[in-house]
């Protein structure tokens, strides 16, 4: 009995405690909630700063000091600059006019009779014969790059050209197809043309087609001694007597209707130099260079003097054609093997049946300043800068047509006999 009621005392101690902790926990909760207490922001003053800078700013350091320099942000549309036009001061001065002398007047010499203009052609300043009467164009195009000098791929070593271009390919260095060597133009309106003509804008450079010593370097228009040959219808010339020549006989290149003389006689120059400068001058009606080749004697090396205006021949016939081109050259006859003279020649690609190319044979007047056959190739036609491939050389002769086909090789001259004898009968 004893051992059982001392086993229950604790329990009942802790049950009084666990309803004590309750009771306490249900008088807290019956209390009211205090009340919520708001807090209203304010704009409070900023607080000071020690900062040493910003104190120095605030009192106005280096108000009083130069400013430095800004550069404002550019807004136009960016253009290159352009280099101011030369002066006139450093326009070439003719020979009369480094030596201070006055012009004077002087003959002119025998020249070719030139045909009769058309009637809406504008009147002339004098009655010297025009050299050149067309109306050019400013290059729309780079043309092809040529081969190199001095060139000959032909088997049998008739090719001789040695001469580079005279104009840069980035312009115009390929002649007139309608006023060809040898011809008299369309129409038959203009003298016979004694070289080929490349127009491009004034002041395209003109350079020397092969080394060897300025013999001629004048202004032909306003002094007797700048006339060359005694015509002032070339204008500005320059004339190199080459370092270099054929069997023995010298070989000259002209150059004419130049703006500008960037060379003096006796100065010895290197195949590409600049000589000149694309110009007007003498009588033309638009901007080009006339170039020529001229061949000579031993008299004109004995003598220094520059060969006439009858001993020129063919330029593209001397100079390097395009890359992946050649030239056609022929002779036309008839059936008793005379040259026929001033008949159309047409170029015909036979893959597409295109024509690719136009001209007429030479024009020989029997004087003195007839143009010439080349002396290896002796033709009275010449088609230049022809693509590689096979063609038709199609000649047409009062009503008749002769043709013959040919095959195109780069850097070669392919020769074609066309006669009357052997014509094909038109379709």
């Amino acid at each position: 009995m004893q051992r059982g009621g001392s086993g229950g005392f604790p329990a009942l101690i802790l049950v009084l405690l666990a309803l004590g902790a309750f009771g306490a926990l249900v008088y807290t909760n019956a209390q009211p909630a205090p009340a919520l207490r708001v807090i209203v922001p304010t704009e409070a003053l900023p607080t000071a700063v020690d900062n040493l800078w910003a104190s120095i700013l605030e009192a106005g350091f280096g108000s009083d000091s130069t400013p430095l320099p800004t550069i404002a942000i550019p807004t136009a549309e960016f253009i290159p600059p352009t280099l101011e036009a030369a002066p006139a001061a450093l326009t070439p001065l003719s020979p009369m006019e480094i030596a201070g002398a006055t012009a004077v007047a002087f003959s002119v010499g025998a020249t070719p009779t030139q045909a009769a203009l058309p009637a809406t052609a504008a009147p002339l300043a004098t009655a010297q014969p025009v050299t050149q009467q067309y109306v050019t164009q400013p290059p729309s195009a780079w043309k092809p790059p040529p081969l190199i000098p001095p060139l000959s791929r032909d088997p049998l070593g008739r090719d001789h050209f040695w001469f580079t271009r005279p104009v840069d390919s980035s312009a115009n260095n390929a002649g007139l197809f309608y006023y060809p060597y040898g011809s008299d133009g369309p129409e038959n309106l203009w003298r016979i043309h004694a070289g080929i003509d490349m127009p491009n804008p004034i002041g395209e450079t003109v350079r020397a087609a092969g080394s060897g010593i300025v013999v001629w370097a004048a202004d032909g228009l306003r002094t007797a001694g700048g006339a060359f040959q005694d015509t002032y219808s070339y204008g500005n010339v320059v004339v190199i007597q080459h370092d270099f020549g054929w069997r023995g006989r010298p070989l000259y290149t002209l150059y004419a209707h130049l703006s500008a003389v960037l060379v003096v006689p006796q100065q010895t120059v290197s195949a590409g130099d600049a000589i000149g400068l694309v110009g007007n001058t003498g009588r033309v009606t638009g901007p080009h260079v006339h170039f020529e080749v001229r061949i000579g004697d031993q008299n004109n090396l004995l003598s220094g003097t520059v060969p006439g205006y009858g001993s020129t021949l063919n330029p593209v016939l001397w100079m390097v054609p395009y890359v992946g081109t050649g030239v056609i050259a022929g002779r036309l006859t008839n059936a008793a093997d005379e040259l026929i003279m001033d008949a159309d020649i047409t170029i015909r690609e036979v893959a597409r049946g295109l024509v690719v190319d136009t001209t007429t044979t030479y024009i020989f007047r029997g004087t003195a300043v007839d143009v010439n056959s080349d002396p290896v190739w002796n033709e009275n036609f010449v088609v230049a800068d022809v693509p590689v491939g096979r063609y038709d050389v199609i000649a047409n002769v009062n009503g008749e047509r002769v043709i013959q086909r040919v095959s195109v090789l780069e850097g070669t001259t392919t020769f074609v006999e066309l006669s009357l004898g052997n014509r094909t009968p038109s379709p």
